[in-house]
């Protein structure tokens, strides 16, 4: 599915565990977001452990750590932003008079 001509699995970059998850062809929605939340979640934990490294003086980067940390910045944000919008519909279909 694509959005504003951007296929969003592309730019979640997902981490190999999840993308052997998603190469079949017929998977869930639900299988889909647990995969999209399981990248999130990994970009969250490779970017604390950037943080621990470098506070612990084992990193000299100080960029790469900055990558990290924005990288699952904007994964957060782009997760919340899909779940406001889901809430967003979910609301207006419990509205709808039957």
């Amino acid at each position: 599915m694509k959005v504003n001509g951007v296929n969003p699995i592309e730019l979640m970059n997902l981490n190999p565990a999840v993308k052997d998850k998603t190469s079949n062809s017929e998977i869930s929605f639900s299988e889909f977001l647990e995969n999209a939340i399981e990248s999130v979640n990994q970009l969250h934990k490779n970017a604390e452990d950037s943080r621990q490294l470098l506070a612990a003086g084992k990193i000299e980067n100080l960029h790469q750590v900055m990558i990290d940390s924005e990288k699952a910045s904007v994964a957060v944000q782009y997760t919340i932003q899909i779940r406001n919008r889901i809430m967003d519909a979910y609301n207006e279909i419990m509205r709808m008079q039957l």
